[in-house]
Parts: structure tokens; sequence; C-alpha cells
């Protein structure tokens, strides 16, 4: 799912002035229906990044799992809320409360539904009711960016964050459409308790990002304006993450993932992370390419499967030793999804997880000469 984002808000124009939002995972392509842009470059319409410099800003992403977060996506998942990528965008979690199934179905009914998979990172310091109170002002606005009710457009109680979530909900999704579920979204996010990633699972992941993740893609990062940001790991999003990347500051990006507990890999939160940063690349790949319409399902599903190849190559080029444990681990997620990603997933007797892998997600051709120029220019970086 891929929404490219510039200016949503107009009322949140002088706290953020001069940024642009680029918001992926992997089901949507480019969805800018949903969205008005301003003409400033996003990371889906800009030209190609210029090569990587000798000084480059010093990467830096830390890992947490923010109760909201937490609670959002459980809630999500609670009503099967799905898209239209290569892979489900929520997994079910312990504890939850029964559900109306017709909900869930009347939800993913409505026009602009996906904007939803990305409420906790528009406002990523929010805690569960501040979350739930911008939701529900957003169910009540008339005007795009409308502050919460009872709170002047001034009032330093309103945060520029909450006000960007309110007017990117009001600009995706209908007034009747918010009315109809955002009060319920909310009332159910206040309640919702989900499960953590223990915090010495969380710790694993911190070293194995800072000590070999960040360090071999550094370049990637610094081209792609990833130098620093916040990797969620929650336990209800599925292998589809979500990408929130604020491409004029190189600090305001967050990744969201799964947290994929009992994967036979215990660093597996790591290569959906690859696969996330890949998405401005692809973006880009199939902005410039035929065949690839907003909001077609397949177009959707092409560009899923060329994220996880672009990760497979990114590894390939730059950390070679982690690359066969990328496949294997969406080789595995392949297996299990609930879409039909080629011809099979699991290795064949006496056939290679590489060989599988490119069988399993085949070279799409339309995009695979743009991903290898991207991929090139950081190859041989130091």
């Amino acid at each position: 799912m891929q929404i490219s984002i510039s200016d949503v808000n107009r009322a949140a124009r002088g706290a953020l002035a001069g940024v642009a939002l680029t918001l992926a995972a992997a089901g949507v392509v480019g969805a800018q229906s949903t969205a008005q842009s301003t003409g400033q470059p996003t990371a889906s319409s800009a030209a190609q990044p210029a090569a990587p410099s000798a000084q480059r800003t010093a990467s830096q992403w830390v890992i947490s799992a923010p109760d909201a977060a937490l609670s959002w996506y459980a809630v999500l998942a609670d009503l099967r809320l799905a898209g239209d990528g290569a892979f489900p965008l929520t997994r079910a979690t312990a504890g939850a409360p029964a559900t109306d199934a017709a909900q869930g179905r009347a939800l993913a009914a409505v026009s602009g539904h996906e904007v939803l998979h990305f409420v906790p990172l528009y406002h990523p310091s929010a805690d569960r009711a501040a979350l739930a109170a911008a939701v529900r002002a957003a169910a009540d606005s008339t005007a795009v960016g409308a502050p919460p009710s009872g709170a002047g457009a001034g009032s330093a109680s309103v945060s520029p964050r909450a006000t960007l979530l309110v007017g990117a909900l009001t600009q995706s999704l209908a007034a009747r459409d918010r009315r109809a579920h955002l009060p319920a979204l909310a009332a159910a996010l206040e309640t919702r308790r989900a499960p953590a990633p223990a915090p010495e699972k969380l710790a694993v992941l911190q070293r194995a990002l800072d000590s070999v993740v960040v360090p071999a893609l550094a370049p990637w990062l610094a081209l792609e304006r990833l130098d620093r940001g916040r990797l969620l790991v929650v336990p209800a999003i599925g292998p589809e993450g979500r990408l929130f990347a604020g491409t004029q500051d190189r600090a305001d990006n967050l990744v969201a993932v799964g947290s994929f507990d009992g994967d036979a890999d215990p660093l597996a939160p790591l290569h959906a992370f690859v696969r996330e940063i890949c998405f401005p690349a692809v973006s880009r790949a199939t902005s410039a390419a035929r065949g690839f319409a907003v909001g077609d399902p397949a177009a959707s599903r092409r560009a899923s499967i060329a994220a996880v190849r672009c990760g497979a190559a990114l590894l390939d080029a730059r950390s070679p030793a982690q690359a066969e444990a990328y496949r294997a681990f969406w080789l595995r997620q392949s297996a299990g999804a609930s879409a039909n990603t080629g011809s099979g997933a699991r290795p064949a007797a006496g056939e290679s997880t590489r060989a599988a892998f490119d069988r399993a997600f085949p070279v799409d051709a339309a995009l695979s000469a743009a991903l290898d120029r991207a991929i090139a220019r950081v190859k041989e970086a130091r």
C-alpha cells in the first residue's frame, strides 16, 4: 500500500511548512486519489535521487512498540481489515474480542479505507486517549484539518500531528463514512488491550539493527532520505508493513512491521524492515511504468512482490551474509499468505533457497530495469 501525501492538512501549513510525506506499505500503488498535491516532490514523484556523497548523515533508527499503535492495529486485525497487497496487512493476536464480521466487511467497502492502516503513523506520539480523540475529531469535522471539538484552531492543545491526522482522514473518507465508522473505531481503540513484544526481543532487534542492518544499508537510507526514524514492532501487523517517510525531513520517518512471533528467525522483523525501505524506489518505478493504475489490486500485488525482490537485491549488494535469511523469511510468508504470489513458495527437493525465491517472486519486466539502477547506485558505496 503506497499513499503519497503532500501537505495533507491545509490547517497545519504553519507548523508543517515544506513537509512532503510518503506513506507506504504494499497494498496500493500511489493512491494520489486520496490526497491533494501541492506540487512538491515526494519519494514517489521526484526524479531519481542523486548518488550519496561522502558526507552522509549518520543513520539512527530506534525500535519501539507504542501502546496506541499496538491497540489500533489490534482493532484492525479484530475486524480483519484487508488490503490489496500480496500479503495480509494484519495478523490475529491473543485476547481478540468477539467482533461483528459485518462491521469489518462494511469498513472494507468504504472508499479510502486504506488510510486507516496508517493512523498511528500520522500521530506517533499519541497515547490511546489522544489518538482516539483525533479519530473522533475527524468524525465530527466538516472541513479538512478541523481541530478536535472544543479546541480553537490556535489552541496550544492541538498538536500539529493530530491536525495532520484529522486532515488525512477527512480528505480520504467521505463525511457519511466518517460519521458511520470512526466513533466506533475510537471506542474500540480505547478499550482494546494488545500484547506487546517482550523487551528482550526488542533489545535483540535493536542490537542487530544498529550493528548489522543500518551500517550495511546506510548509503541506501541516505539516498532515500531515511537516515533516521522509528521502527514500530507490532504483533497485529501482518507481512505487509507500513512506511511513513518524511521526504523533506530526514528524521521524520516511521516503519511499522509485524513481530512475527513464532517465526524460525528471531530477526524476522528486520527482514520486513528491509522490504519496507525499498518502497520509495518501487513507487518511482511504478510511476514511470505502464500498467500500474491507481487502485488496481493487480498492480498493487505486483508492487508488493517487486519490493520483496528489491530487498533481496539490496542485501545481495550491501550485505550478502543476510540475503539468504531474508529470502527464506519471505518464502515462509509467501507459503502462508492468503494471496498467491507465485507458482509455489516452498523449495522443491534439491532446490536452493534462491531458486525457490525466484520462482515464488518472479521478476517484473516492467520494473526490473529501474530497480536494478536504484540498487546500482549503492553497490560500491562506502
